[in-house]
């Protein structure tokens, strides 16, 4: 999979303009291949939650994120209609970095394994309302874990393909 700069540059915009808080979204593509056309950018309904229930939801929006369920399935189905899937579920962290937390560890995975088979989990640092490195998750059957890997600058392609999009490279975390 390769994540397009533009796409990138995109995501980090979303980030900077919902700083402090976390923005959140999701990228999709042709139901073959590992290719990304769209960009979906959703609201972060956590500060809602939190303000009307904070013992449910003890995080904000600056310290989480949670994807409206209702939007999430009407976009799917809308792209499913036209061939295509959702493929990856972005959210920004500001001023912490790029990292896959044990908060989006738990969200992305039940007991059993993934929540979403397939699904690559994009982080993206917002750092004072700048981009600040990014990071991709996949969850790796063979371990029971997520595979997490660093997104380089454009010049080489994602997990471990040559290219001229951003890539990863393996994380020394």
């Amino acid at each position: 999979m390769r994540i397009p700069q533009a796409t990138l540059d995109k995501i980090f915009a979303h980030g900077s303009e919902c700083y402090p808080e976390e923005a959140c979204g999701l990228l999709s593509g042709p139901e073959e291949g590992d290719a990304l056309s769209g960009f979906h950018p959703l609201e972060n309904e956590l500060g809602r939650l939190h303000a009307r229930d904070p013992s449910r939801f003890p995080r904000g929006a600056r310290e989480g994120y949670y994807l409206d369920p209702l939007a999430f399935l009407k976009l799917q189905q809308a792209l499913e209609a036209e061939g295509q899937r959702v493929k990856v579920i972005y959210h920004t962290h500001p001023d912490v970095g790029a990292y896959f937390s044990e908060e989006d560890r738990q969200q992305a995975a039940w007991a059993e394994g993934p929540l979403y088979p397939g699904m690559v989990y994009l982080v993206c640092g917002v750092k004072g309302g700048r981009p600040d490195g990014a990071i991709l998750a996949v969850y790796n059957e063979s371990t029971k874990d997520f595979d997490v890997d660093e997104v380089l600058p454009a010049g080489c392609g994602s997990l471990g393909k040559m290219g001229s999009q951003p890539s990863v490279s393996p994380s020394s975390r």
